[in-house]
């Protein structure tokens, strides 16, 4: 694939951060996963940069909803790697508020377990972080129940990935719907 410009057009919306919600499984419920073209394969920018395809899931599995704190969630993405062989981490940090059982049994059950999430940012993109081939990780987890009722009482979890390239993104539907036999 060749290079392209990469202009900016003024007054266009590039709004950072992330939406309040965000959705994400255990890879093992996944039964097929959308695809991407390789630099090899891609004649276009969206071929390279956008998945193909929908997530499917195995029978009784779906994606779960979660919430995050406004103006906590960010997506990152990173070079890594020595010359001539760089790769990209990518990182999803967010805070959700409350120490309660649910959000406590969540940091137990996925603190090591394969996962994939689907963030939207606000201009309205869905991006993926974990793949078929190397899952999402917890890397982090901090909770607090706070020293005062001016403090935050949540858990701030950071899960991470790394994939050839930036973070993709997904114009499929999430199925967040059990799937069917």
């Amino acid at each position: 694939m060749d290079l392209s410009d990469i202009t900016y057009t003024s007054g266009q919306d590039n709004t950072g951060g992330l939406t309040q919600e965000f959705w994400f499984a255990k890879a093992s419920d996944i039964a097929t996963w959308p695809t991407v073209k390789t630099k090899a394969l891609a004649t276009t920018v969206e071929e390279l940069m956008n998945y193909s395809g929908n997530f499917t899931m195995n029978s009784g599995k779906k994606f779960f909803t979660g919430y995050l704190t406004w103006g906590t969630g960010e997506l990152k993405w990173s070079a890594q790697g020595p010359v001539d062989s760089k790769s990209f981490k990518h990182s999803f940090e967010f805070s959700r508020p409350g120490c309660n059982a649910n959000s406590l049994a969540l940091l137990d059950l996925v603190k090591n377990d394969n996962l994939v999430f689907i963030v939207l940012d606000k201009d309205g993109n869905k991006r993926v972080l974990g793949s078929e081939f190397l899952s999402a990780k917890l890397e982090s987890a901090e909770g607090t129940t706070g020293k005062s009722g001016e403090d935050s009482k949540a858990d701030v979890m950071t899960f991470v990935s790394e994939l050839q390239g930036p973070p993709r993104f997904y114009v499929g539907t999430v199925p967040t719907t059990e799937a069917s036999s």
